[in-house]
């Protein structure tokens, strides 16, 4: 199955306290960023991606990132919007992808997938509107209200969700005029494919597979990706 993919990129990086967004610090000697693209360069089954950029660094995601690598999927570039829902959006507005095909939408700081997860993401497409990797949380879970413990959530029936995500792209299209409508937003399109009554379903994630959001998540990262052979 081939797809077209959207890659959020547009965080400032405001929780890691660099003046430097995240997705351009370096892992292993390369821009995150670029190790995302190289694994979305490399994959044979995404034939187009909408890198959505906040706005101002456009230059030089260009310059550093795109030239510098060779990045040849990567058109358009798109400015990202207020919310990272409104970012997604213009991704998927540039992509303008036909209502049959599949659109991958991926967080520009989760620079370690494998290419058999994107695999999975998209033969799970197959049966459903979305499909979306999910690994089990690792700590006990509690429901609370204010300062007191409700109750004990059971952690077998929870997932964390993670990227990529690949969707059917006119039940996409048709979750966001509907988020659009009501002014709704979710925390990640499979949430807009759920507020519509749209069937997603789910694959084993990956543990290396994290997002990085703090100076911690980078250490870790390159911890996994000296392990994974990705640091040259």
């Amino acid at each position: 199955m081939q797809a077209s993919a959207i890659i959020v990129a547009a965080g400032q990086g405001t929780r890691f306290g660099s003046e430097l967004p995240k997705q351009f610090l370096l892992l292993c000697g390369r821009p995150i960023l670029a190790h995302t693209l190289l694994r979305f360069e490399q994959a044979e089954a995404i034939t187009a991606v909408a890198l959505v950029a906040a706005a101002g660094w456009e230059s030089y995601i260009e310059r550093e990132i795109i030239a510098r690598f060779q990045i040849k999927k990567c058109r358009p570039l798109v400015t990202g919007g207020e919310h990272r829902q409104d970012s997604v959006w213009a991704g998927l507005q540039a992509l303008n992808p036909s209502a049959g095909s599949v659109v991958v939408v991926h967080d520009a700081v989760r620079p370690l997938f494998s290419p058999g997860l994107l695999a999975r993401v998209l033969a799970g497409c197959e049966q459903a509107e979305g499909c979306i990797p999910g690994v089990p949380p690792k700590d006990t879970v509690k429901e609370i209200s204010a300062q007191n413990i409700t109750k004990t959530v059971n952690r077998e029936i929870l997932r964390l969700a993670q990227t990529p995500q690949a969707f059917r792209a006119r039940a996409l299209k048709q979750a966001f005029k509907r988020a659009r409508e009501e002014n709704y937003y979710a925390t990640d399109e499979a949430g807009l494919i759920e507020h519509v009554g749209g069937k997603v379903v789910w694959v084993e994630g990956e543990e290396k597979n994290l997002k990085i959001t703090t100076p911690s998540d980078l250490q870790v990262a390159e911890l996994f990706a000296r392990e994974l052979g990705t640091c040259a």
